[in-house]
């Protein structure tokens, strides 16, 4: 899951309309910000709302907005690519990007490289190319905050922390209420453990917008992140009662239980939500949660079972994305079980489903590598040694084929994880060292080569990062409890 922001998987983006005045006899007036091209000013007014209702995370009304500004202009490019962005299946996602990229050319030169570099990002699965194209559009509306907030989300995406960081400063000397900066200035100071200047501008985006219950959400991800759950629980029941349709409070509430060992009480807040749930794909992430709290707890055929059912509902339900990486979460909950036979099984019905799956290349290419990675992992754990390593250069080839140069620290924490397993524990140190931890999972395994190699005091203070980490995820969820013992 790359960073990416969305409730349902996909990227959010948000744009500023503004007409372009014609004055007689003068030249068209040049924008300073993004315009809109639609002839019909319904359409455009239902557009302005649904951005606004987007920025907050209302994803299911921006949703329905947008679908009306469409059926009041079947033209309007940028209301079906941003459609595309809060589509809850995969195949609307997929359906209302092509029709954005196909109308794109009557659309003004800036919505024309909004729309291209969507598609770069996911059609292509290319972040280098969609970064330099909101570089072009921050050189051409240099006096639009939301491009700006969009070249950072950019940025932050390829882990490029400080260009974020300008990009988001230089949006807020255009406007220091724009929100939104706020917000995910505060997630990128949560990432960087700086949790001072997260509280401060989570606080700052809260004071904006006291009245949308993403602004609790926001603080309480921090309290969670802090290890202050009780805190966090509050906040998310504080945007609950501000909009009882504020899901992702609801979700996130119950999965904080389980880092209390509250497993049942989080299952059954999990198994509430899915019942209540109006959009019937969502209930996928509801199962995987619920998958994912057998995981943390140990209880690795509960796992199993609930994994089982999130590939049926995925499949069902219109997420093919979610359902072929169940298949690789059940290849790592088999290792656990040292089921290597069932490991590699799930890893060919993986592969067997992205070859029939209709998917862009973001999640296409992005699976595949991914089934290398655990196939190689496999070898790994069987002790077979010369074909894990002759699996990871094929991974290595498929990373650079994607080219997105944030996920080759994965190559090198899969030979860190060879090498440990082979018993070079100076190896493992060492290559785990190379590049930026930003994982708990390989965290552990960097602990583990730290122990092992008899550095008890640096893999103590690893692990206790692990224990404390605090972010809930299917990764974390298979080395919570490891590190916790360790300690």
């Amino acid at each position: 899951m790359i960073k990416v922001l969305r409730i349902t998987g996909k990227f959010v983006v948000s744009v500023l309309a503004l007409l372009i005045i014609l004055q007689p006899g003068c030249k068209p007036k040049e924008p300073e910000e993004i315009p809109i091209t639609t002839e019909s000013q319904e359409a455009r007014e239902l557009f302005l709302e649904g951005r606004h209702l987007i920025e907050f995370q209302h994803i299911g009304k921006a949703e329905e907005l947008f679908g009306q500004a469409i059926e009041k202009d079947p033209e309007f490019a940028l209301a079906w690519l941003f459609k595309a962005f809060v589509s809850a299946e995969t195949k609307d996602f997929q359906d209302a990007l092509k029709k954005a990229v196909s109308l794109a050319p009557d659309a003004s030169e800036a919505e024309q490289k909004l729309i291209a570099a969507a598609q770069a990002f996911y059609g292509e699965n290319d972040r280098i190319k969609a970064n330099g194209i909101y570089q072009e559009l921050a050189e051409m509306l240099p006096n639009d905050v939301r491009v700006h907030w969009y070249l950072g989300r950019s940025y932050n995406g390829r882990d490029m922390t400080e260009q974020a960081l300008a990009a988001w400063e230089k949006g807020l000397t255009l406007d220091k209420n724009f929100a939104p900066i706020h917000q995910d200035m505060g997630y990128l100071y949560q990432e960087e453990e700086d949790y001072a200047k997260a509280e401060e501008s989570f606080q700052e985006y809260l004071r904006l917008a006291p009245n949308e219950p993403n602004a609790p959400d926001c603080l309480a991800d921090l309290y969670r992140k802090m290890g202050k759950f009780d805190n966090a629980i509050e906040h998310y029941k504080q945007a609950v009662e501000m909009d009882s349709t504020f899901e992702m409070s609801r979700y996130k509430a119950a999965t904080t239980l389980f880092f209390q060992g509250k497993y049942e009480e989080g299952r059954k807040g999990l198994q509430e939500l899915m019942e209540a749930r109006a959009e019937l794909s969502h209930k996928v992430y509801d199962m995987a949660g619920i998958g994912r709290s057998y995981i943390y707890e140990g209880d690795f055929a509960k796992a199993l079972e609930a994994t089982d059912k999130v590939i049926e509902m995925g499949q069902e339900l219109g997420l093919p994305e979610e359902a072929s990486f169940a298949h690789i979460v059940k290849c790592a909950i088999y290792c656990e079980l040292k089921d290597y036979d069932a490991a590699e099984a799930s890893l060919t019905d993986c592969l067997d489903f992205l070859e029939k799956a209709d998917l862009v290349a973001y999640y296409k290419d992005n699976q595949k590598a991914r089934a290398t990675f655990w196939k190689a992992w496999v070898a790994k754990e069987r002790q077979d040694f010369e074909s894990a390593l002759s699996v990871a250069e094929e991974y290595k080839a498929e990373l650079e084929e994607i080219g997105n140069p944030n996920l080759m620290k994965f190559h090198s924490w899969l030979l860190a994880s060879i090498a440990l397993a082979q018993g070079d524990h100076a190896k493992a140190d060492e290559l785990f060292t190379q590049t930026d931890m930003d994982m708990a999972f390989f965290l552990y395994y960097h602990g583990l080569a730290k122990e092992k190699g008899g550095d008890m005091e640096g893999a103590k203070e690893l692990y206790k990062k692990v224990a404390n980490w605090n972010v809930d995820g299917i990764w974390y969820s298979f080395v919570r409890q490891k590190a916790i013992d360790k300690l």
